[in-house]
């Protein structure tokens, strides 16, 4: 009689659908999408010092301003040494995201930068910058970008 190696995904599967089984345990310590920097979930909200590195990635303060948070808010933010409230936190971190695909997607920061800055047709002439203020902006900038990465034309 031959002996079958039991795939253990698919068996615990199997019990967990017939309630032999509990589900695996989530690793420990789950670190998030890496963009720029490395975020562990422990560093969120991030320091104010990130708006610094999007600075040198080519945002201007005035991007910064409208994206990210208001200028008065990001002076106290430094001279108190805190850190980004999570919805500034989650505003830098997606304009950080957003920076790092079109980088890829263009191959170069300056062609990256131009394409964020011009109206886009497949975006129904809105500039991409322009809709990183939200979510589902910043999503639609994204889908636009994947498009671009697979050679799909608009």
């Amino acid at each position: 009689m031959a002996r079958h190696k039991i795939d253990p995904i698919r068996s615990s599967a199997g019990a967990m659908r017939k309630g032999r089984q509990t589900a695996p345990a989530k690793p420990e310590s789950p670190t998030s999408q890496t963009t720029g920097l490395t975020t562990v979930l422990g560093d969120f909200p991030v320091g104010w010092e990130f708006t610094n590195s999007l600075m040198n990635k080519g945002i201007t303060q005035d991007e910064l301003y409208r994206i990210v948070a208001p200028r008065r808010t990001l002076a106290r933010r430094k001279e108190q040494g805190t850190t980004l409230s999570a919805e500034e936190s989650d505003r830098a971190l997606r304009l950080d995201r957003i920076i790092a695909q079109a980088n890829r997607v263009f191959g170069s920061p300056e062609k990256a930068r131009r394409w964020l800055r011009k109206p886009c047709r497949a975006l129904n002439g809105a500039i991409p910058m322009d809709l990183l203020v939200s979510e589902t902006g910043a999503h639609l900038v994204e889908e636009e970008l994947h498009a671009i990465d697979f050679g799909v034309y608009s």
